[in-house]
């Protein structure tokens, strides 16, 4: 998942951080830093609460519905099924989500610092038989870069999501700017078919996975074990 993270970034944590303190002319600033350590963090945090849901799932199949512990055979066929949920299913999505929220995180920052020459934004859909029901409606939005829209559905706005915001000069993006009543309308009408997890801007917010992700649901009586990261270090150097 780290790796995912490095990849959509464009560069690791230890590399830039070498480029920044050795004062060395890049592409990547102290601010680019500072947000890829932010998403570094966000990853070993989900990464932890995930061992945690998949650990709980496979105590709870030691013991059936009658509250009588199951045999060997029947833990070992349920553990290999959660197992493969955890580890295959999910697995290549999250990573792809990992990449891709990644780009976008770099990405906005290039969005923020340009913005003085290129003040708006237009949300760009592929558009072709595998679009979503929450992406082509969106399609076309030309708004400011500093419009609270940008908060909520900047990609990705759903898992395997492709598109993308493009960048707009100030007279085009006055030219073809969204009606206000036609914007929120537009926003409004898939915001409820969104996922809450995905309801973000990873550049602005700084993590790749939001705590309404379902592996930070944890019961009572585990939250405070929670809040310490599940007993987890986070590593200050990779």
């Amino acid at each position: 998942m780290k790796k995912g993270v490095y990849e959509g970034y464009g560069i690791d944590f230890n590399k830039l951080t070498k480029q920044i303190n050795d004062d060395l002319v890049t592409e990547f600033t102290e601010a680019d830093l500072e947000l890829l350590a932010e998403l570094r963090t966000n990853i070993y945090m989900f990464s932890a609460a995930k061992t945690y849901q998949q650990v709980k799932e496979m105590t709870e199949a030691l013991i059936n519905d009658k509250g009588t512990i199951v045999s060997f055979d029947e833990f070992q066929d349920q553990a290999d099924e959660i197992f493969d949920l955890y580890n295959d299913t999910w697995l290549k999505t999250e990573y792809d989500t990992a990449i891709g929220q990644s780009m976008e995180a770099v990405k906005w920052q290039s969005i923020e610092n340009q913005k003085d020459i290129l003040p708006y934004l237009r949300y760009s859909a592929v558009l072709d038989d595998n679009t979503s029901e929450i992406c082509a409606p969106l399609d076309g939005i030309v708004a400011p870069v500093d419009d609270p829209i940008w908060d909520i559905i900047a990609p990705l706005n759903h898992f395997n999501c492709r598109c993308l915001l493009e960048q707009v000069d100030q007279e085009e993006g006055e030219n073809t700017e969204t009606d206000e009543d036609d914007k929120n309308e537009r926003v409004d009408g898939v915001t409820d078919e969104m996922q809450d997890v995905f309801k973000m801007n990873a550049g602005k917010d700084g993590y790749v996975f939001k705590e309404d992700h379902p592996y930070f649901d944890v019961p009572k009586k585990d939250r405070e074990f929670a809040q310490n990261n599940f007993d987890l270090k986070i590593p200050h150097k990779d």
